[in-house]
């Protein structure tokens, strides 16, 4: 009797705690933090000779962080406003001024901001200025690079990554090597701008520093992946980039673009909920929709291929489908500086990519709203909301009507379910996985990228 009463308090026991393991790994992430909850909101002023001046205001936790804001962006309109040349209409001859926030949360008090100043005459980007700042969002207090940076290993990776990201882009030119060695003194790296985001830092720096020659006014994006910088980094920065401890990941991916109408509206609604996004983008529309590819890059967004043209690679020849990594390329560097990093093949035959070793890493999905259908946000949101887990890859479609609602819709419920939304290279950094050419990955959850178990 005593060894079946012991018997079964074994396997009491077991199913205890089997249950409470289960419960731990089925745990969810923290939903959004109150000091990280932002309300965004834009501005269109015309002035009298048609230019157009859109201001974006924030109200955050902090009302000292607003008033901090709101300064640099009004100093940017009263001094940039004036200069706007007349516009011929509001479309493809237009004249304007985006004054910008672009702003991201990490941890579970800290927040990044970064004003930008964007200057555009019949669509071509002809100007910008960009001012960053991060600030612990319950005290208030500005967070330096010197906080999140402690020892001298830490300062020289930092120089290392920033002098060959520079030399990466624009590989057909040169940069500037007097403003290089500036910006790689001492002084010069501690006054970079940057911000934290779900995985990485970044640091922003402006091509025209750099490119004075290309005449080119975008971005100079330099990641820093937090699994690679946390040994170098102070212990209050540790805990405010542990993001893997507090939530669970997921990237949300548009396929397709860019397109003049939906696009736009979809990059509003990224900057409204303060989230960045992985874009697949069309080499053959590069040319036409140049100022979308600068907005998505210089606003945080990855860059990717959806190979040049939206073909059927079963129906090409080999040398076809080599010929597509060869042709964006030849598109995305003059408009943004870099090549794409990875490619999703249209259609998801990525079967004849490898076989004819198109030469790029391979992204699939893991949840698939199916928004190409034209279904409705509700529709798509019952469907996904019980499919999403840690490591997802979303596929959704920038050139669809109901996309940039839905896209938003959905963001507003991963943030609040315990998510924190990556780009595809923070998502794959996270687990060290390092994308090799002529492999497919289908999402990305403790180094298992193959296709989701469901």
């Amino acid at each position: 009797m005593k060894r079946l009463w012991s018997l079964l308090m074994v396997c009491v026991l077991c199913v205890c705690f089997m249950s409470s393991a289960c419960a731990r790994e089925a745990e969810p992430g923290l939903p959004l933090q109150e000091c990280h909850k932002v309300t965004a909101t834009k501005k269109d002023t015309k002035q009298k000779n048609s230019s157009v001046i859109r201001l974006w205001t924030l109200d955050t936790a902090c009302d000292a962080v607003d008033a901090e804001l709101a300064a640099i962006t009004a100093e940017y309109v009263e001094r940039l406003g004036p200069t706007l040349q007349k516009a011929g209409n509001s479309t493809s001859r237009n004249s304007r001024l985006d004054v910008e926030i672009r702003y991201s949360r990490t941890g579970l008090t800290w927040m990044s901001f970064l004003c930008q100043a964007r200057m555009t005459y019949h669509r071509d980007l002809i100007g910008q200025e960009i001012t960053s700042r991060t600030f612990d969002m319950v005290t208030g207090e500005r967070i330096f690079l010197g906080d999140i940076i402690a020892t001298d290993e830490g300062w020289e990776m930092l120089r290392a990554v920033v002098s060959d990201t520079v030399h990466f882009y624009f590989p057909d030119a040169e940069p500037d090597e007097a403003a290089l060695a500036a910006l790689l003194t001492d002084e010069g790296l501690r006054q970079l701008d940057f911000t934290l985001h779900g995985l990485s830092m970044v640091i922003h720096i402006p091509a025209s520093s750099m490119y004075p020659q290309l005449g080119l006014h975008t971005l100079i994006e330099v990641p820093l992946y937090y699994p690679d910088i946390r040994p170098h980094m102070t212990e209050k920065a540790q805990v405010e980039t542990d993001n893997l401890t507090y939530y669970r990941t997921v990237a949300l991916t548009f396929d397709d673009g860019p397109n003049r109408t939906n696009t736009t509206i979809l990059l509003n609604n990224l900057l409204e909920v303060g989230e960045r996004a992985t874009f697949f983008v069309l080499g053959n529309r590069i040319r036409e929709y140049a100022d979308l590819i600068q907005r998505e890059h210089d606003e945080g967004h990855a860059v990717a291929s959806h190979n040049y043209t939206h073909g059927d690679v079963s129906r090409m020849s080999g040398t076809a489908i080599r010929a597509q990594k060869t042709k964006f390329d030849a598109a995305c560097i003059p408009v943004i500086g870099i090549t794409a990093r990875y490619a999703r093949v249209p259609y998801g035959l990525y079967n004849q990519m490898i076989d004819n070793n198109a030469g790029v890493a391979l992204i699939q999905w893991s949840v698939d709203t199916y928004d190409w259908k034209g279904r409705s946000t509700n529709t798509i949101m019952n469907n996904v909301r019980k499919q999403f887990t840690d490591g997802d890859i979303v596929l959704m479609h920038d050139i669809k009507d109901k996309t940039p609602t839905t896209a938003k819709t959905m963001i507003r419920w991963l943030q609040e379910n315990g998510y924190m939304i990556l780009t595809i290279d923070e998502l794959f950094a996270k687990d060290g996985v390092v994308l090799q050419e002529n492999v497919v990955y289908f999402h990305c959850d403790d180094g298992d990228t193959s296709i989701k178990q469901r």
